[in-house]
């Protein structure tokens, strides 16, 4: 349905944002910013608020998230789209959206890679 269209979405752009925040801390590039250190702050703040919003809006704006059975329903939807089947769900989904040719993908994009 539409929330399970949505929901991955917002997981793998939040996910991915928060990937590249932990190895730009990583490797050090808050260090190497010299005077500009301070004003970092602030980018790494909204960088915070956009992956939390990213990670838990898919939760806060789910219609059926205080009833019982949507919700299993859509936790068991979810770990057989990653599990079932050794994962297959999950990478034909891969391989026919992301790895496609035309699929927004750029080569400076880092998930290209």
């Amino acid at each position: 349905g539409l929330y399970l269209d949505y929901a991955f979405i917002a997981y793998y752009d939040g996910a991915t944002l928060l990937g590249g925040t932990v190895i730009i801390a990583i490797v050090g590039g808050v260090s190497g910013a010299g005077a500009s250190q301070a004003q970092l702050v602030w980018i790494f703040v909204s960088l915070v608020l956009t992956i939390v919003s990213w990670l838990f809006a898919p939760f806060i704006f789910n219609p059926y998230q205080f009833k019982g059975r949507p919700f299993c329903s859509d936790l068991r939807a979810s770990a057989a789209f990653f599990l079932e089947d050794g994962g297959r769900h999950w990478s034909e989904w891969y391989e026919r959206t992301q790895l496609k040719r035309g699929s927004g993908r750029a080569i400076i994009d880092i998930a290209f890679f």
